[in-house]
């Protein structure tokens, strides 16, 4: 999820378990739930692979996940209370601090809550697992998005937007713009995956 092993690239079971400090055994039945999720591709009699995901699945996956999000952010404001908001209003502090200081990973860690914490307050728990799901898939490369000084910018902006809606209780604005904002992070990601391994 974090790119330290990129789309296409082979699994190494014996640096990992050395690396995790596990045998082999318990490293292979989580190559196999790896697999089932579809994050890996499993290589008869040569071990796994990270997946990699066409152009098309990449869009579809944030396209939905926008549209799970928007669902989120509707029902979200309707069960919005002070103490929640105040959880919400900090973790948007965090954000802003870590991107005027320039501390990508910090940001792209309180920008995940944050997407989690919308998501948690529409209480709705079917919801809160497919989410889960998708964006676990989603995540590989995602942080790499924000190497680009424009786009980052844009993300905060398009954050600003959508969580001032929320708060406000407008949850049919905060759903559009978390959707418009989900299908350009999409997009950014594609780029991104396109311009770092232009391999089909």
């Amino acid at each position: 999820m974090r790119g330290e092993i990129a789309a296409g690239e082979k699994v190494n079971e014996v640096a990992i378990a050395r690396a995790l400090g596990v045998s082999r055994t318990p490293l292979r039945e989580a190559v196999k739930l790896l697999a089932s999720e579809g994050l890996l591709e499993l290589l008869p009699g040569r071990g796994a692979r990270v997946r990699r995901f066409s152009d098309i699945e990449i869009l579809d996956h944030f396209e939905v996940i926008g549209a799970l999000e928007r669902h989120a952010a509707e029902r979200a404001a309707e069960r919005i209370t002070p103490h929640t908001a105040a959880d919400v209003r900090a973790l948007q502090e965090t954000m802003k601090a870590s991107f005027r200081e320039g501390r990508q990973q910090a940001y792209f860690q309180a920008n995940q809550k944050m997407h989690a914490l919308i998501v948690r307050l529409a209480e709705s728990p079917v919801l809160e697992a497919l989410h889960r799901e998708l964006s676990n898939k989603a995540r590989h490369n995602r942080s790499s998005t924000l190497t680009s000084t424009a786009r980052w910018a844009d993300s905060m902006r398009e954050h600003e937007g959508w969580i001032e809606a929320l708060l406000r209780g407008d949850g049919a604005q905060a759903g559009a713009l978390i959707l418009a904002h989900a299908r350009r992070t999409g997009e950014a990601v594609l780029a991104q995956a396109a311009a770092a391994d232009p391999a089909p």
